[in-house]
C-alpha cells in the first residue's frame, strides 16, 4: 500500500496538531488520534479496493521476436467489475532488452477493455522469459493505492531480424525494394536466360539489339533476358573469436546472421537452392542445399540460437565439410572478419582452396570506429599512439583484402549497417552477370 499525494497531505494536516502540543499538552492525543484513524481508513481503502477490483490480464506477444528491431509488445485488460478502474501497469521483460519504457496508464470503465502498449528491442538471440506483471490501482476513496502481482510468464525465442523479411516481402510484391536500398530479383537485359523481345531504348548496349526481330519489325529491338535460377548458394558464417566484437549494440555475428537470413529468403525467392554452415573450432552445423521457402525455416532453426565464442575459428573442417557433403558448383557466401595477420592468412589460404569448384564471397564489417581514431587529429601523445595503431591496423586489413581479391575471391566490405542489403545485392548481380 502507498498513499496518494491527496492521502498524504490529510495525513501531514497532524502536523499543526503536534506543533500545538508544545503549548496545549493534551492536543498531542488528538494528533495521534488522528494518524491512528487515517492509517486504519488508509489501509481499509486499499484492502476493501484491491478486493472488489477483478479485471483479467493477458500479455500479447509474438512468440518469435527479431533481433536488434522494434517489437511491440501489448498488455490487455479487461474489467470485470461494476466500478470504474484507474489501473497502473508495469511488464518484466527479460534483461538482455533493451526496454526504456515498459509501463503505462489505463482507465477501465464498468466492463470495459484498454490495452497498454510498448516496444522493446532484443540484443541478443536465443530463449528469454517475460516475468510478472505488475498492476497498481487507485483506492475508491483516493486515499492509497493497492498493488497486485500477476505471475503471468512467457517464454519468446529471439531470432534474426524477422521484420525485416516481412518488409521486403512485401515492398517485393509492391516492386518497391528499391527504397530500402534493394535491387530487384529480376534485372532486366542481363543474365543469361533469354525472357522476351522489347523496342531499343538509348541506354541498351548494342550487343542486345537481336537483329532479325530488328529488321521483320522495321525498328531495333533487344533481347531481354531473365536472372538464371536452380543455382546454388552455400551460407559459411563463423563463430569464432573475430566475430565477438560489438557495434551498437549487437555482435558481428547478429549482423552476419540477419544478413544471412536475408540473403537465405531472396534465393529461395529465385529457385535457388540454399545451404548453411556455421563453424567456430569445430562444425556446429550444417544444412544441405535444398530449395523452397520450408528450407528458410531450416536455416532460421539453425541460427537463432547460435553464440559467437572466443575460440579460433577451424576454417579448413569448414572447407572439408562443404567439399564433402556438396560437391556441386555453388555461390560460398563467408561471414568472418579479418583482425590480425595470421587469422587473415590462415582465412586467405582456405578461401583458396574453394577454387575453382565453387565461387567464394567473403563478407566482412568495417570497423568506422577503428576508421574514426586512424583520421582523428590528435592533440596528445596518447591521440597520436592510437592513430599510428589505428592506422596500421587498417592498413593490414586493407592489404589481406586486396591479396582476396587478387586470388579471384569477391569481397563485400561494408559498415555493419549495410551489411545485408550489399550482401543480397552483391548475389543478384553475380546472378545477374552469371558468374554461378
Amino acid at each position: 500500500m502507498q498513499l496518494t499525494v491527496g492521502g498524504l497531505i490529510i495525513l501531514l494536516l497532524a502536523v499543526p496538531l503536534f506543533l500545538a502540543s508544545a503549548y496545549v499538552p493534551t492536543v498531542a492525543s488528538i494528533g495521534y488520534a488522528w494518524l491512528l484513524g487515517f492509517s486504519l481508513l488508509a489501509i481499509l481503502d486499499a484492502l476493501v479496493t484491491r478486493r472488489r477490483a477483478k479485471f483479467e490480464v493477458e500479455r500479447l506477444v509474438d512468440e518469435k521476436l527479431s533481433l536488434g528491431a522494434l517489437n511491440r509488445v501489448r498488455i490487455r485488460l479487461r474489467s470485470r467489475c461494476d466500478r470504474g478502474l484507474r489501473l497502473h501497469v508495469k511488464d518484466t521483460p527479460p534483461v538482455a532488452f533493451d526496454t526504456p519504457v515498459r509501463d503505462g496508464r489505463a482507465n477501465l470503465s464498468p466492463y470495459s477493455e484498454a490495452t497498454v502498449v510498448y516496444t522493446t528491442v532484443p540484443t541478443s538471440r536465443g530463449d528469454f522469459e517475460f516475468g510478472s506483471i505488475y498492476v497498481r490501482g487507485l483506492g475508491r476513496w483516493r486515499l492509497s493505492t493497492w498493488q497486485k502481482v500477476l505471475p503471468i510468464k512467457q517464454a519468446v525465442k529471439v531470432y534474426p531480424d524477422l521484420l525485416e523479411v516481412q518488409r521486403y516481402e512485401l515492398l517485393a510484391r509492391a516492386d518497391r525494394l528499391q527504397e530500402i536500398g534493394f535491387r530487384t530479383l529480376r534485372v532486366r537485359g542481363q543474365g543469361t536466360q533469354f525472357e522476351s523481345l522489347r523496342e531499343y531504348v538509348p541506354d541498351d548496349g548494342y550487343r542486345g539489339i537481336d537483329w532479325k526481330a530488328t529488321a521483320r519489325y522495321r525498328k531495333p529491338i533487344v533481347r531481354e533476358y531473365d536472372i538464371e535460377r536452380s543455382q546454388n548458394l552455400v551460407l559459411m558464417i563463423e563463430t569464432g573469436r573475430m566475430m565477438t566484437a560489438e557495434v551498437a549494440g549487437m555482435s558481428k555475428l547478429d549482423y552476419a546472421v540477419n544478413a544471412a537470413l536475408m540473403l537465405a529468403h531472396v534465393a529461395c525467392a529465385t529457385d535457388d537452392a540454399v545451404g548453411l554452415i556455421t563453424f567456430g573450432r569445430q562444425i556446429e552445423s550444417f544444412v544441405p542445399p535444398r530449395k523452397g521457402r520450408a528450407q528458410v525455416g531450416r536455416i532460421l532453426d539453425q541460427l537463432y540460437a547460435v553464440q559467437p565464442t572466443l575460440d579460433e575459428p577451424n576454417y579448413g573442417a569448414a572447407v572439408s565439410t562443404l567439399a564433402e557433403r556438396s560437391r556441386k558448383r555453388a555461390l560460398v557466401v563467408i561471414f568472418s572478419d579479418l583482425v590480425d595477420a595470421d587469422a587473415s592468412q590462415r582465412l586467405l589460404t582456405h578461401i583458396m582452396a574453394l577454387r575453382p569448384r565453387y565461387l567464394p564471397l567473403l563478407v566482412t564489417i568495417r570497423d568506422l570506429d577503428l576508421e574514426a581514431i586512424a583520421s582523428r587529429e590528435p592533440r596528445e601523445v596518447e591521440e597520436a599512439y592510437q592513430r599510428a595503431v589505428g592506422a596500421d591496423a587498417l592498413a593490414k586489413r586493407e592489404a589481406a583484402l586486396a591479396l582476396v581479391r587478387s586470388r579471384g575471391a569477391l569481397v563485400v566490405d561494408v559498415p555493419a549497417a549495410e551489411l545485408t542489403v550489399s550482401a543480397v545485392n552483391e548475389y543478384l548481380q553475380l546472378k545477374a552477370a552469371g558468374r554461378l
